[in-house]
């Protein structure tokens, strides 16, 4: 007897559960697996430009303005429309580079670090070792 009310009690349960979790339709499955297929093709897509940083594009621009440039004496007109391309591209890159994250360089994870502080592991730099070296010249040796 106790078993059969035990037993009960977990279909019961089951029964409750199945209708508490609705079944996904298949217009919602496709909609969430599609969603998720589109933005890792977006994602493919703009990858490689986020590695570009606004100092390459202003350099960039640079090279375009001088080709533009160069291009007038050959064709006015294509040289003129090339010339205007890269300015446009320069001042934009000029304009976000005010509104970028950071501009400080990043942190990276690999940074040596001792009690909580970085350490810095590179020598002198040359500048200093010239200095040492000079003043080792000055010191009279016994």
């Amino acid at each position: 007897m106790p078993d059969d009310k035990i037993k009960r009690e977990i279909e019961d349960i089951l029964n409750k559960l199945d209708k508490f979790v609705p079944d996904e339709s298949a217009a919602e499955k496709v909609r969430r697996r599609s969603s998720g297929a589109a933005a890792s093709v977006v994602r493919a897509i703009f990858a490689p430009f986020a590695r570009i940083s606004i100092q390459q594009v202003m350099l960039t621009a640079l090279v375009i303005m001088v080709v533009g440039f160069l291009a007038m004496r050959v064709h006015p007109l294509y040289g003129r429309y090339v010339l205007i391309a890269g300015v446009i591209l320069f001042l934009t890159s000029f304009a976000l580079s005010f509104f970028s994250r950071s501009s400080d360089p990043p942190q990276t994870s690999s940074d040596k670090r001792w009690r909580g502080q970085p350490i810095d592991l590179d020598g002198p730099s040359l500048p200093n070792r010239i200095k040492a070296w000079l003043k080792s010249l000055r010191r009279p040796r016994y």
